[in-house]
């Protein structure tokens, strides 16, 4: 009997972390840096966020001059060297330890603990358990008591229950399962970027759920933009076979900042892993895809400390034989360069994307708030001077239309924040349905895309919007014939489930 985990089984992957203060395939770093700053969180638990801003300066400095922060910088006078067991944590003392396959309920579950060598066999089974299935009589050895506790857990079904991708879904050119996930087909390949696909929830709407891998048929290679754990997502890599070929960009040493992806995909058992530098190529079957600058999403928009240790990453453009895409996840400007530049050359050297897919979230932060996200580390390259300086850390909606404009575009899609309640639940993105939410200039409506198309400039006769055409996109959506008709298409199962609606009085003039 051939069986396979069922769809409301997440798999999560642990790394044991002996590091001196963190390694980046972890938490540590981030609840370190807060440990070290503890000023500003003590002010926030005592006021709230109130005043924050203007007393972040001052808080931030009380941090610089604590012995906590001794313990991981050199300060001289006004300035401070991070030590380099900070900067860059040894990659072997922080290997994958932990395999855990939970249902979403939150009921049952299983999780063990392996060894480094363990993991490429583990990944085999994970593989084959999240595609076609296995049948347990022909597994052996250590695995074999892996399938049979899931069975008696209850968390494998028959592989032949929906086990086809839906047609309408792999004669697709693009399919948009989420956030920052796009798969690309031409007539023979399939590309995936930034895969990270959900297990389905009793708390999805009912007849819409997240797309899973076979839902989406054959994918012959991932390309993985930046290292961020939504981007760089193990627990869904383990679920491509060993050999799926993965394209990421070439990380020199893994810093507190990036993780070293080849290594890290090896360590998991990949076998074919690709790194690309920046204006580098590679072939998967007809399919080019290349890798372009990655800027933006960095610990400040122009200057930080120790440059070197920075968000390393690639953006694509993605070419087949009938059309090309372009993805700029969480890209923005930097010290070293803006994507607006990046587009320029782009359109000189490898050509203009039918479609181009782009953050426009903007992150418009001052560098103490960065303690209450993901990235607190980061607060560790942001020069004094600028504590007082509001940044813009990736592309905003206005300069969505730039960067396409700038490009040759004639289709922008937002993406990269969220989209689905999947995403919404766990804080990531705004709240699309009824009860619809927004934060502008960190988590916006995508509509403010359209907005921004629609309001370039203002002539006496009224407002001029761009040539470019934003199509709004939803998880789960397909686009047949990108180069001509653009046809969107909505399968079963997986279609948007809430009424497309006008959340603000702005949008409401501008779309109504």
């Amino acid at each position: 009997m051939v069986r396979r985990l069922r769809s409301d089984v997440r798999v999560d992957v642990g790394y044991a972390d002996r590091t001196v203060f963190g390694s980046p395939v972890g938490r540590r770093p981030d609840e370190n840096v807060q440990r070290v700053y503890a000023p500003v969180l003590d002010h926030v638990e005592r006021h709230g966020f109130e005043g924050l801003v203007e007393a972040g300066p001052r808080l931030l400095a009380q941090a610089v001059d604590s012995a906590a922060f001794a313990e991981v910088a050199e300060v001289v006078q006004r300035h401070w060297r991070v030590h380099d067991s900070v900067l860059h944590p040894e990659v072997a003392l922080a290997p994958p330890s932990e395999l855990a396959l939970v249902p979403t309920s939150g009921e049952g579950g299983l999780q063990g603990r392996f060894d480094v060598g363990d993991w490429p066999r583990l990944h085999e089974l994970v593989s084959a358990l999240a595609g076609d299935g296995v049948d347990r009589a022909r597994v052996t050895g250590p695995t074999a008591g892996l399938v049979a506790a899931l069975e008696q857990a209850g968390m494998l079904e028959d592989a032949d229950v929906e086990s086809a991708p839906h047609p309408d879904v792999t004669a697709s050119d693009l399919t948009f399962v989420g956030h920052n996930t796009v798969v690309v087909r031409s007539r023979t390949s399939a590309v995936v970027v930034d895969p990270w696909f959900a297990a389905s929830d009793p708390a999805d709407p009912p007849g819409y759920r997240p797309l899973r891998l076979r839902d989406v048929g054959r994918v012959d290679a991932v390309a993985i933009t930046h290292s961020h754990p939504d981007h760089f997502v193990p627990s869904t890599l383990l679920q491509f076979h060993p050999s799926t070929r993965v394209i990421v960009p070439r990380v020199e040493r893994e810093t507190i900042m990036t993780v070293g992806m080849a290594e890290r995909l090896r360590e998991l058992g990949f076998t074919d892993v690709v790194e690309l530098d920046w204006w580098e190529s590679v072939r998967v079957g007809d399919i080019d895809v290349v890798a372009l600058p990655f800027h933006g999403e960095q610990a400040t928009d122009s200057e930080q400390l120790h440059p070197g240790i920075r968000n390393h990453g690639n953006t694509y453009f993605v070419r087949t034989p009938d059309f090309s895409a372009a993805f700029l996840a969480d890209s923005g400007r930097d010290g070293s360069g803006d994507v607006r530049e990046v587009a320029a050359r782009a359109r000189q050297e490898v050509g203009t994307p039918d479609v181009l897919f782009t953050g426009y979230r903007g992150w418009l932060t001052y560098p103490v708030q960065l303690l209450f996200t993901s990235v607190a580390r980061s607060i560790l390259l942001v020069p004094r001077h600028l504590w007082g300086v509001r940044q813009r850390l990736m592309t905003t909606a206005d300069e969505a239309i730039d960067v396409a404009e700038t490009w040759g575009a004639s289709t922008v899609v937002p993406y990269a924040d969220g989209g689905a309640p999947w995403y919404w639940r766990i804080g990531l993105g705004p709240r699309l349905d009824e009860l619809v939410q927004e934060a502008n200039g960190f988590d916006p409506l995508p509509e403010r895309v359209i907005v921004a198309a629609r309001n370039r400039t203002e002539m006496p006769c009224g407002l001029l919007g761009s040539p470019v055409r934003v199509a709004l996109l939803r998880p789960g959506d397909s686009i047949r014939r990108v180069s001509s008709g653009r046809d969107v298409v909505r399968v079963p199962g997986h279609a948007w489930p809430f009424r497309e609606q006008v959340p603000t009085a702005e949008l409401a003039g501008m779309l109504g």
